[in-house]
């Protein structure tokens, strides 16, 4: 359909001070989580991923490999988990600036509500690192024994916030519901968010953006992005 055209992904990674973060790895994943594409910051947190093949890429994420807890190779405070941006349109050159601290938002799906209010449903899945890391290290570092324990590292729905831009637009957060899940066995919390259509009519695509703060460990952020592809439908003639 794209006739193997490319286009260019590009932005600058930053934390939510708007400091610059170098050496960050950004990957497109295809759909099985392998890596299509990569690149790494430079030291003013700019980075550039060229001769991108257009079409669709299941996600983005970017972090600085060390500071994954699991690869132990930096001290607790210093270390993040992952930014994400998901069902990636890559149709033409893309700007991603991702911000990532201890909060990571999972799993992001953006889906519309037909024949009731007009508005948008936002599913994500936020993961406290903060809470991960107070299971202990014997537990945090080694994912199937955390597995085999239950590990929990859900952001509790009476700490987290939420904000919403529909590209790059507030939109309004009508209502917050939490979602009992079990991955792998174990409970984690997921939530609802039920937000205002944007105000200005996308033609294809609009990039919804979900800011989360957790009050709990301190206060942790995150943050990430999802393409969302307008349905069509086939109109009375």
């Amino acid at each position: 359909m794209y006739a193997q055209k490319t286009i260019t992904i590009s932005g600058r990674v930053t934390d939510f001070g708007g400091n610059p973060i170098d050496s960050c790895e950004v990957m497109v994943l295809y759909t099985d989580f392998s890596k299509a594409y990569s690149a790494y910051s430079d030291k003013d947190g700019y980075y550039t991923i060229s001769n991108v093949l257009q079409g669709k890429y299941m996600a983005i994420y970017a972090i600085r490999p060390g500071e994954y807890p699991r690869q132990q190779k930096v001290a607790e405070k210093d270390m993040r988990l992952e930014y994400w941006a998901w069902n990636v349109i890559a149709d033409k050159d893309l700007t991603i600036n991702p911000r990532y601290h201890r909060l990571e938002l999972y799993g992001t799906t953006v889906f519309k509500e037909n024949g009731g209010y007009p508005a948008i449903m936002l599913y994500t899945r936020p993961m406290s690192l903060g809470r991960m890391l107070s299971y202990g290290e014997k537990l945090y570092k080694d994912k199937n024994k955390a597995e085999k324990e239950q590990v929990d590292i859900s952001a509790e729905p009476d700490e987290i916030e939420f904000k919403v831009y529909a590209d790059d637009v507030p939109v309004a957060v009508r209502s917050v519901q939490p979602v009992e899940e079990y991955v792998g066995g174990r409970r984690q919390i997921a939530y609802l968010l039920y937000v205002d259509l944007p105000k200005k009519k996308p033609e294809r695509y609009c990039i919804f953006r979900i800011e989360a703060f957790n009050r709990a460990y301190g206060g942790e952020k995150g943050e990430n992005i999802y393409f969302y592809e307008i349905p069509e439908y086939k109109e009375k003639q």
